[in-house]
């Protein structure tokens, strides 16, 4: 990203100031919408996950368990993907937030310094979490979605 520069002078002291609380507010809004997806994609995962294991459960035709179980997989693939995109994301804009704080707070402490910044901070992304709790809750599902092969077998060789 380019950087941007905020020259000081005293004409523009209020622009400035407005600038960064437009820049960090934006930033919290970012936060907000990609916590609200990640919630949603867990919820559509979920919900996948049981419809598909209890359509598997119904079929005694092992082709058909194991379209399912593919189908599970790559949806549950797809689905962590997704979450992983938007916890990046999230962590990516919650960092510009704090950076655009400091400015503002650099900015009223010395007016007559040069700002400079990014309208995004991509270093942020890189805090994101592997093993916090709904990531794991993805890797879980994927694994469930492999075992669910076995388990629809299982199902055909017991009575």
């Amino acid at each position: 990203m380019n950087k941007i520069n905020l020259k000081s002078s005293n004409e523009n002291l209020e622009h400035r100031i407005e600038l960064l609380t437009l820049l960090f507010n934006k930033a919290e809004e970012k936060v907000k919408h990609a916590d609200t997806f990640r919630q949603k994609n867990m919820n559509y995962s979920l919900v996948t996950f049981g419809a598909l294991i209890t359509l598997g459960l119904k079929f005694n035709d092992i082709n058909y368990r194991l379209i399912i179980s593919g189908t599970l997989f790559v949806l549950m693939v797809i689905f962590c993907l997704w979450d992983r995109r938007w916890h990046k994301t999230k962590h990516g804009w919650d960092y510009s937030g704090q950076v655009y704080y400091q400015k503002m707070e650099e900015l009223v402490n010395d007016p007559t310094k040069d700002i400079s910044f990014k309208s995004y901070y991509e270093e942020g992304e890189k805090t994101a979490e592997r093993f916090k709790f709904q990531p794991s809750v993805f890797y879980f599902l994927i694994v469930a979605s492999v075992i669910s092969f076995y388990l629809f077998n299982a199902k055909c060789i017991l009575p």
